[in-house]
């Protein structure tokens, strides 16, 4: 896991100039919804070129966004549908007390989650395989969770905090986590299939 970690924040730092551009960009199209998900989509693309230590350049960006326009959103649909369930389901049981309600909230934090965890793996997977398919991806990422559950319950957990606690303390770090973020998911996958082949 640790390894991981270090790779990631190793190959932002050797682009950390792009990174930041293409952080703030993703920030401004997350406004704008429809922009959101091809604006993640192409984040995570131009995050495995690094990974794979491919020269990339901004022309790249425009060229992703149009051809990963409709596939995002066939991930954007049902993950929003997801997100929205969770969130509502929180906020519906925010004010009962008593241990049923208590572990009603700890069943919907696990799916939180694990939602967390198939948004943060599911474009790396997404590039790496032939079929294309969400459902494809979704199986993969519970097969890869599975088989590997310390490793990504942790570095998901890791991510999460960092986002969390950028958020709280400084706005331009903030705009250099998401690129460092992605980069982590995209080199979890890579070394996992490594490992497997």
């Amino acid at each position: 896991m640790f390894r991981i970690l270090w790779k990631a924040l190793q190959l932002w730092w050797r682009d950390w100039i792009g990174i930041l551009f293409l952080n703030m960009g993703w920030f401004l199209l997350q406004i704008f919804i429809v922009t959101g998900p091809p604006a993640t989509a192409v984040f995570y693309a131009i995050t495995q070129k690094m990974h794979d230590e491919e020269v990339w350049d901004f022309s790249d960006v425009r060229e992703l966004f149009v051809s990963l326009f409709w596939d995002a959103w066939k991930w954007a649909l049902p993950t929003y549908l997801m997100v929205l369930v969770v969130a509502g389901n929180f906020y519906a049981y925010r004010g009962f007390i008593g241990g049923f309600w208590t572990t009603v909230r700890i069943f919907w934090g696990v799916l939180a989650f694990v939602l967390f965890v198939m948004i943060l793996f599911y474009w790396p997977f997404w590039f790496q395989q032939e079929d294309k398919s969400v459902r494809t991806t979704f199986a993969n990422i519970f097969r890869f969770l599975l088989k590997n559950p310390a490793p990504v319950l942790g570095l998901t957990a890791v991510c999460g905090l960092v986002v969390t606690l950028s958020l709280r303390i400084v706005f331009p770090i903030t705009i250099g986590v998401m690129g460092w973020v992605f980069l982590v998911g995209n080199t979890a996958v890579a070394q996992a299939l490594k490992a497997q082949n």
